[in-house]
């Protein structure tokens, strides 16, 4: 080890025994990926922003399509202060929508197959000595999204809430989701698993509690939420779990099928590597669709049309990181038994100009429904609730004005603090309030999975009482109490859609 590096490293020692009064803005701090250096945030100068730590191998070459690999430190000093976003196929889709909401669009920085980071953002010098953990799974069908994207920054919610915020990356499309035994099929979900681990492991040193840390997550990040929470039963490491717009009791990961070694085989035979007639045979031409450029793989699975991105390259069922069959495990409570928050917006189809009420919406009401009721049975610590805000800085525009509703992820910039970032003008007085209230639950929940919503007079999920919690309406702060049977008008109580 250099001696640049054991003076660095003697020094983040020794601020750890003294405590976190030493602490200076940015400083180097010693982890199981080598010294990482950050600098001060540039939204809030007293917040430490690590951007672009290495929590496992780079997944090229040999390890395109493997497990991630843990990486272990052989003496070099991280430079944390660059994002990195992972390649997506489906942002060289020619129709791609540039004025999509920034929560839920593609990538905004350079993207590349070595993708394997995360980012913190801490105050360690004042609040509690071990604080809690948030850690941010993004959304975007698993094919586009980013720990890097602007809105989830989490300068504000480290400065204000005395919490730590992590974002973390994870493989995309077909990179992350091969659909075929290779030997595993879901690596994005196995990246996630392993960037917790990494947290687990390291995050002590940062200011940060191990034995609170949540995940939360958004659409594909609410689903890898929940996925996470039937995966790692005997070992969760996680102490609680928000899921927002995306539960797998509900709406499962398709199981494998032939279509899936189709698609593979279109694939390694448009890089020239021959095809393959099984799932038996996939292994066949990986040497050959391993050494081909990685801009040849994503130009090869662009989507045609936006419809075709999400489902062809996603999450399949392979009984470690997706049990088969998830409604009946539910049924049984074979999940993590450990608090849940879980919920949607009034109106998930907005982006494409459903109006509440429809039966989309209705059904999309259900996952949640579902996931709530199973971990209540289970006698389970869980809240669900319903996102109503609409605020003029969250217009999705012209094309939308006849559209009324919170729209699918509406409620992330709010949780992060970070609606300023268009050019929609300021925060409207209410906005203001309900960011105070969201902030203030979800970070609660962090800090006391088990009771903190209850001290906010939030009620557990029960289908008898009013239950629901509504958050937000039209340029309101309201936090409201609804029944199930209202919210839901009875779709998600039929035999059909029980978990």
């Amino acid at each position: 080890m250099h001696f640049f590096t054991l003076l660095l490293s003697s020094i983040v020692l020794v601020g750890e025994v003294v405590g976190t009064l030493t602490w200076r803005v940015g400083q180097p701090v010693l982890t199981t990926s080598g010294l990482v250096v950050g600098q001060a945030s540039s939204k809030r100068s007293a917040v430490s922003e690590y951007l672009g730590i290495p929590f496992a191998k780079p997944p090229v070459g040999d390890l395109r399509w493997a497990p991630p690999q843990t990486i272990r430190h052989d003496g070099k000093v991280i430079n944390a202060t660059q994002y990195s976003s992972c390649a997506e196929s489906a942002s060289r889709l020619a129709n791609s929508n540039p004025d999509s909401p920034q929560n839920i669009g593609q990538s905004e920085n350079e993207q590349r197959e070595d993708c394997l980071y995360l980012n913190i953002w801490t105050k360690p010098q004042i609040g509690d000595r071990k604080k809690a953990v948030m850690i941010w799974i993004y959304g975007g069908g698993f094919v586009v999204g980013s720990g890097a994207n602007a809105v989830y920054n989490g300068a504000s919610l480290a400065d204000e809430e005395d919490v730590i915020l992590v974002t973390i990356n994870y493989r995309l499309g077909v990179l992350g989701f091969s659909g075929v035994p290779l030997p595993e099929r879901n690596f994005g979900l196995l990246d996630q698993r392993v960037a917790i681990e990494w947290l687990r492991d390291n995050i002590a040193r940062f200011g940060g509690d191990p034995r609170r840390m949540v995940i939360f997550g958004q659409s594909a990040g609410g689903l890898s939420v929940d996925f996470y929470s039937y995966a790692y039963r005997r070992d969760p490491i996680v102490s609680g779990f928000i899921s927002q717009s995306g539960s797998a009791s509900g709406i499962p990961a398709s199981p494998p099928s032939n279509a899936t070694v189709v698609s593979w085989s279109g694939l390694s035979n448009t890089l020239g590597c021959g095809t393959v007639a099984s799932e038996s045979d996939a292994t066949k031409t990986l040497k050959c669709m391993r050494d081909a450029p990685a801009s040849a793989i994503l130009d090869a699975t662009a989507p045609r049309e936006s419809g075709d991105a999400v489902g062809t390259w996603g999450p399949k069922a392979d009984e470690k990181t997706i049990p088969s069959g998830l409604a009946a495990r539910a049924a049984r409570g074979e999940f993590v038994k450990r608090p849940m928050l879980v919920g949607n917006v009034n109106n998930e189809g907005a982006s494409s100009g459903t109006q509440p009420g429809s039966l989309v919406s209705l059904l999309r009401n259900c996952p949640s429904s579902a996931a709530a009721r199973a971990r209540r049975a289970a006698g389970v610590p869980a809240w669900r609730y319903l996102y109503a805000g609409e605020f003029p800085n969250q217009s999705l525009g012209p094309a939308f004005a006849n559209v009324s509703g919170a729209w699918h992820g509406a409620e992330i910039a709010l949780i992060f603090g970070n609606t300023g970032l268009g050019d929609n003008g300021p925060d409207t007085e209410n906005e203001t309030k309900l960011i105070k209230k969201i902030r203030a639950a979800w970070t609660g929940f962090a800090k006391d999975p088990v009771r903190g919503l209850s001290k906010l007079g939030w009620p557990q999920y029960d289908l008898q009482t009013e239950s629901v919690i509504v958050i937000g309406g039209r340029d309101s702060d309201a936090i409201t109490f609804e029944s199930p049977s209202v919210t839901d008008q009875g779709v998600c109580n039929s035999t059909a859609l029980k978990a």
